[in-house]
């Protein structure tokens, strides 16, 4: 039997099924209320029907106080109710101890004493007197007039037998405990007491005597009571499940009177006419499925209105049997039927398996009002029949095998010592190859551009379409497909742009699952063997300094480093787009606009400049661009300095000169201003949709840069203010001296005449 390959997903399944089930059963019961919660909360979060207008709650909103004085309220509110009509009245304030308060026993020795006292009209104010402070005869008085008041009682707090003897009848609350969450999902038609007699729920109990045709006719004991719990559905034990809908606080929820402001007769009695009352906020708190704590008093409301408008579910006496049988159908998939249906079918179709058993308990609910827990069997599919398929099969014994004879091959002659420092054979190309990088140990750090290549072919085979059998190889462990490259500690997850400057990959910091930007720069190929010592240091030296850069417009920078020839830095990961894409004619931003996003521009350099950080390559594809919240962020800090020399083959030394100032061309010492001059351009660039110098050339463009005045914005944009063109001329000034002395002074400039574009 253990040698059949079935045995072990069976085995992996059962165990999986029977330990979720004893965790939410047995050692975690509180979790296992809720799980088992679950469905029914969703459902009558999702209904949320409204009251069906049958019951009204009268709140005790008052502050704490006398509760004589209480019981008068009451009692006055009882008489209102019963004088209006009212079908059926729940009092929900505790009334097991008497409330004589101490003016009420002074009062009554005074009468005693003055009983043989000649003056009548003396006994007769103390007589008032008294009458007016003992609210207990009050209420008593009152639940007699009435005839159809039931109270709320338990078994250590019954009520005092002259109310319970004044009352049509006396209900229990709790008539069901909570589960073992602290939720109270299900209530009780009735209980028993200590020898055995039936005591209806106080949510019962009202109901029949709403339902009776004189309050007299209901029968709230004995075998008449039991025969009238059948005209009700209910499950094991009398017990079904209300239905918790909005509450008194929403439109459409229970409706609600002050109890203060009913005894101050600012309420109209018809109010009451037909209507069930509920009068008093009970002791303690219920928590409802729905995630709301209720007075005792709104949940009795709650409770009558469920079995008043026939909103209730019931728990059929074989719920826990198809509990049982869907764990077991679990068992039977997973370790059984799962492990014949190849590749990721498996998995969907036990994923199908879980949603049609919560499917069908919330349809059950919703349609039948029928609740059959189902939510334990619906997780455990998925989870077993994972657990079963990463099980290894057994491996079949081996058989020995006749070794063949075959001559022997002669020894090959030695490989020459220059093809022997990491050549290779040459592998077949597909998926295979690409699976397999490089060990580090053979990677060459003077080809940092081909490294490069290799991760950019790496995550362009795991992005290729997978078959279901390498879905397979996956799950179980047999992967075939390409690991993820990696820079320094980062995972690369794929290509997010490239540029002069290098490659943009999107990472992420599996120490702490933060997802990162990476730029990588293959700087091996930027520089001489004499000038890379020079590179690195220099690099890290800016990467650091731009490290400390902590501003809303800046991109933040993480971490730097250097792999296989490669330099890196892992920046703060934005959404958005670049700047460039609103230098075209077709796409420019409005004016006002443009004004304030490269004033914030300016904010974020004279920031940057305050801590001796000069950007040194400004341009609109450098900043990245909100339009729904028009924030920017700077990006490649410290970049442009890693390439300020005068060697270079690839280009990305000169950065952009379009941008440059014309001391960086000239070689000469680059200060915040050089920044400010390339925000200039930017400008003009962003208004007019063209750049202020153009030539044919490398040699005329700098030329230009350095002698020619720039075309006048006006000339190309004639509906702009004279404001603009100021703060264009005076940030392409050739002198720095002549530009703005600090990105905050322009970014000054920029808003005063926006606000010029506005008005």
């Amino acid at each position: 039997m253990h040698s059949h390959p079935l045995f072990r997903p069976l085995a992996a399944a059962t165990t999986v099924v029977v330990l979720t089930a004893a965790i939410a059963y047995g050692f975690a019961p509180a979790g296992g209320a809720t799980l088992e919660g679950a469905a029914l909360a969703l459902l009558q979060r999702a209904e949320n029907a409204p009251a069906t207008a049958r019951v009204v709650w009268v709140t005790n909103d008052a502050a704490a106080g006398d509760a004589g004085k209480l019981r008068g309220d009451v009692a006055r509110a009882v008489d209102t109710a019963a004088r209006a009509g009212a079908r059926a009245i729940v009092v929900a304030v505790p009334v097991a101890e008497a409330s004589d308060s101490a003016d009420l026993a002074r009062v009554r020795s005074f009468l005693e004493g003055a009983e043989s006292s000649p003056d009548a009209a003396m006994r007769t104010r103390l007589q008032a007197w008294v009458a007016e402070l003992d609210h207990d005869s009050e209420l008593e008085r009152a639940l007699r007039s009435a005839g159809n008041v039931v109270l709320l009682g338990s078994p250590g707090a019954p009520p005092l037998e002259r109310f319970a003897s004044a009352a049509r009848g006396v209900g229990s609350e709790p008539a069901a405990e909570p589960d073992a969450d602290g939720v109270s999902r299900r209530d009780r038609l009735y209980t028993s007491d200590a020898v055995g007699a039936p005591v209806p729920s106080a949510t019962f109990a009202a109901w029949l005597v709403a339902h009776a045709k004189t309050p007299s006719d209901a029968t709230l004991a004995d075998s008449g009571l039991l025969a009238a719990a059948t005209r009700l559905r209910s499950g094991p034990g009398s017990s079904w499940v209300p239905h918790f809908g909005r509450r008194a606080s929403e439109q459409g929820g229970t409706s609600r009177i002050s109890l203060r402001e009913l005894a101050a007769n600012r309420v109209p009695p018809g109010r009451f006419a037909g209507q069930v009352v509920v009068i008093g906020d009970g002791s303690g708190v219920l928590n409802a499925p729905t995630g709301a704590g209720l007075a005792v008093g709104e949940a009795i409301a709650q409770r009558i209105d469920s079995l008043e408008a026939d909103n209730y579910a019931v728990v059929p006496r074989l719920a826990r049997l198809a509990t049982g049988l869907a764990l077991l159908a679990v068992i039977v998939y997973a370790g059984l039927l799962a492990p014949r249906i190849q590749g990721a079918a498996r998995f969907g179709f036990a994923l199908l398996m879980g949603l049609g058993l919560l499917v069908l308990e919330l349809v059950l609910l919703a349609e039948a009002r029928l609740w059959l827990p189902l939510t334990l069997a619906a997780l455990a599919a998925p989870l077993a029949t994972l657990v079963a398929a990463l099980i290894p099969e057994r491996a079949a014994p081996a058989v020995p095998r006749p070794e063949p004879i075959v001559p022997r091959p002669e020894p090959l002659a030695p490989r020459p010592a220059a093809a022997s420092r990491g050549a290779e054979p040459p592998r077949p190309a597909g998926r295979g190859a690409a699976a397999e990088p490089p060990p580090p140990a053979e990677a060459d750090s003077r080809h940092g551009s081909s490294s490069l290549k290799h991760i950019s072919e790496t995550l362009e085979a795991r992005d290729e379409e997978v078959s279901q059998a390498d879905v397979a190889d996956v799950l179980l462990g047999r992967s075939k497909r390409p690991q993820r490259p990696r820079l320094g500690r980062y995972e690369l997850e794929r290509e997010l742009g490239r540029g002069a400057m290098g490659t943009v990959y999107l990472g992420r910091d599996p120490r702490i699952n933060r997802v990162v930007a990476i730029k990588a720069i293959p700087i091996v190929e930027e520089f001489t063997d004499t000038e890379l010592a020079e590179a690195r240091a220099r690099f890290f030296r800016e990467a650091e300094m731009a490290g400390r850069l902590r501003h809303p417009g800046i991109v933040t920078v993480y971490d730097a480093g250097e792999d296989g020839g490669i330099a890196w830095i892992a920046m703060e990961y934005l959404q958005g787009e670049i700047l460039s894409q609103y230098t075209v004619a077709e796409r420019l931003l409005p004016p006002a606009t443009v004004l304030e996003v490269v004033a914030r521009i300016a904010d974020a350099l004279d920031y940057a400049h305050s801590q001796d950080v000069v950007h040194r390559d400004i341009k609109p594809a450098n900043v990245l661009y909100d339009p729904a919240s028009r924030q920017i962020k700077i990006t490649d800090f410290g970049i442009a300095r890693l390439t300020n020399t005068s060697a270079t083959r690839s280009g990305i030394v000169l950065g952009t000169p379009s941008f440059m100032a014309p001391e960086q061309l000239e070689g000469r010492n680059v200060t915040g201003r050089s920044d400010l001059f390339a925000l200039g351009v930017t400008l003009f660039q962003l208004l007019a949709g063209q750049l202020p110098f153009r030539a044919d050339s490398m040699t005329g463009l700098m030329y230009k840069i350095a002698n020619s005045q720039h075309p006048p914005l006006k000339t190309i944009r004639p509906d702009l203010p004279p404001c603009v063109t100021s703060i264009i001329d005076r940030s392409l000034q050739k002198d720095p001296a002549q530009r703005y002395a600090t990105g905050a002074e322009m970014a000054k400039a920029l808003r005063a005449c926006a606000r010029s574009v506005s008005a």
